[in-house]
């Protein structure tokens, strides 16, 4: 038997050392090169973020999935993974916790949203100070961080490096010749916190090949990128299912099947009605497009949405009927415009039309795609007037800079909205906590307890937040929404700090169809709290 000598090691040791001392160096020299920019992009992101969000970052208004799974050891760990998200509980330990700890995961959050930013601007080449920081509002101020911030806070940190991993993808991917190779590890990683995200992959990547069509390219080296990008989408997918049935294998966790967010939803549709549920998802996305939450009013939103994409929309055309672009270059760049609100919101097919706010992240790069062909005709259509060039970008400017204006107020609405629910919903409960405690015949901590209907008090909503709730978990003044079991205990657990117990989950649903109960009046009516078969019942409403 051959052994190495003691020389090889050192030689292959030496060579190591080398390896890590030149990406060392690299790094060292990127950051150098880059300096002004990465300071700029994180001077950016943190200004939109804090005007947007910094309320909810210092305020603890847990509500619904939030207030379930204020700490993920008990329940939330298990869920990411029956639900896909697999890497997740690794991440919470590693990184910060499993406590729900919300200036932390706001910090966090921030910080990875910068890193997407500046690989934004690498990967389309932006040298504009001015339309860095409207990129940064983009990314960091739109609906979808809003409404996860607002009711999900437990998930934006985890959420907001899936965004950075899918924008990682693309930048590897547009940047390497062998990028869609190194891209399949990020999408892997992407998929495995938060499924949705791949929608902002697909969406930067049809972003680069029109800008790049735009910009002259031949169909041939454009065919070969979206080649590229398909292999990458699916060699990440691939490498995800691996990464999921080995984590469910050591962790003994199965997926959940059949549920409205499990991931198998898709091996059960038939391809007519993944079809149809194409088209709906298409016309769902335009819609979502042009009828955004916000504090301005319907009109408002929709004719300024109207406007920057019809301006958008108009200089496309005006570029791709010149006889510099060949008609295989102008087919392929419709195709890929018409290709966006699929690529923006592909979860909606997949899910079998199930969707939500915060699956909706890649929608508001529509504000990225006006802002580009805006920057783009001053630097480029050099057939256009000047006056013409810069009205049309001095006109979207305006518009995307109304849109997160409007945000930044609509965020601090809608965190605003939950802090007072938060009072009102802590104020009903000192209240009947009283009544369940002056009950001849309950102990605390000891006789299980029940929870009947949703109050009315809290179900008409704040007057002058209309709007707001039609965000996703801010669509009930009741912080215990779902009013499940779980979502009682944690209230009872974490906000009221109060050890009274939560019947089991049989015990729950018989006495939510029980004869008994049914007769109750609903609180605060005298006998809206009673002891039946041992267990307390507290009945809100009908």
């Amino acid at each position: 038997m051959n052994e190495k000598s003691p020389d090889h090691f050192d030689i292959q040791r030496s060579k190591k050392m080398l390896y890590t001392g030149v990406y060392i160096n690299n790094i060292i020299v990127v950051f150098k090169r880059n300096r002004k920019l990465i300071l700029l992009c994180l001077i950016a992101t943190f200004m939109w973020g804090l005007a947007a969000h910094a309320y909810i970052f210092l305020h603890s208004s847990f509500s619904h999935d939030s207030l379930d799974e204020f700490n993920a050891a008990v329940f939330g760990n298990e869920w990411r993974i029956q639900l896909g998200r697999v890497f997740v509980p690794a991440y919470r330990i590693l990184v910060r916790g499993i406590t729900t700890l919300p200036w932390l995961i706001g910090l966090i959050s921030l910080l990875y949203i910068n890193v997407a930013v500046f690989l934004v601007i690498k990967i389309f080449d932006i040298h504009s100070k001015f339309l860095t920081v409207l990129i940064a509002g983009i990314f960091t101020a739109n609906i979808t961080v809003i409404a996860t911030a607002a009711t999900y806070i437990h998930d934006l940190d985890c959420n907001m490096l899936a965004l950075l991993l899918s924008v990682f993808a693309v930048y590897l991917w547009g940047k390497y010749d062998k990028g869609f190779l190194y891209g399949m590890i990020p999408v892997c990683l992407s998929m495995g916190f938060y499924q949705s995200f791949v929608s902002v992959t697909i969406t930067l990547i049809l972003l680069y090949l029109i800008m790049h069509l735009l910009n002259g390219e031949r169909f041939q080296a454009a065919i070969k990128k979206c080649i590229k990008s398909i292999g990458m989408i699916i060699g990440g997918g691939v490498l995800y299912f691996f990464a999921m049935k080995i984590v469910c294998f050591v962790t003994s966790v199965s997926l959940i099947s059949g549920n409205y967010n499990s991931i198998d939803t898709i091996l059960s549709m038939q391809i007519p009605e993944m079809i149809r549920t194409a088209v709906y998802g298409y016309l769902y996305t335009c819609y979502q497009i042009l009828t955004a939450t916000s504090v301005y009013s319907e009109p408002v939103v929709f004719g300024i949405h109207i406007a920057m994409i019809a301006i958008a929309g108009i200089i496309i055309l005006l570029r791709i009927v010149q006889k510099e672009i060949h008609i295989k270059e102008k087919i392929f760049t419709l195709i890929l415009i018409a290709s966006l609100p699929i690529g923006m919101n592909v979860v909606y097919t997949l899910t079998g039309g199930m969707s939500h706010d915060l699956m909706y992240y890649a929608i508001w790069l529509v504000y990225l795609f006006v802002l580009l062909i805006a920057w783009w005709t001053v630097n480029h259509f050099d057939t256009m007037k000047p006056i013409i060039k810069s009205g049309q970008r001095i006109v979207i400017t305006v518009l995307v800079l109304i849109i997160l204006w409007g945000n930044v107020q609509t965020a601090n609405a809608a965190y605003l909205k939950k802090d007072l629910e938060q009072d009102a919903n802590l104020s009903l409960f000192t209240r009947i906590v009283y009544r369940m405690e002056s009950c001849d015949g309950y102990v605390t901590g000891e006789t299980p307890v029940v929870f009947v209907g949703k109050p009315d008090s809290l179900l008409d909503g704040i007057p002058g937040f209309e709007r707001i709730y039609t965000l996703t978990g801010s669509t009930s003044s009741y912080v215990l929404g779902a009013a499940g079991r779980r979502y009682y205990q944690a209230y009872f657990d974490y906000v009221l700090l109060n050890p009274a117990i939560i019947a089991d989950s049989e015990t729950w649903l018989q006495m939510q169809t029980d004869d008994e109960v049914a007769a109750m009046p609903c609180y605060p009516e005298e006998g809206s709290v009673a002891i039946i078969d041992g267990v307390i019942v507290v009945k809100l409403g009908e």
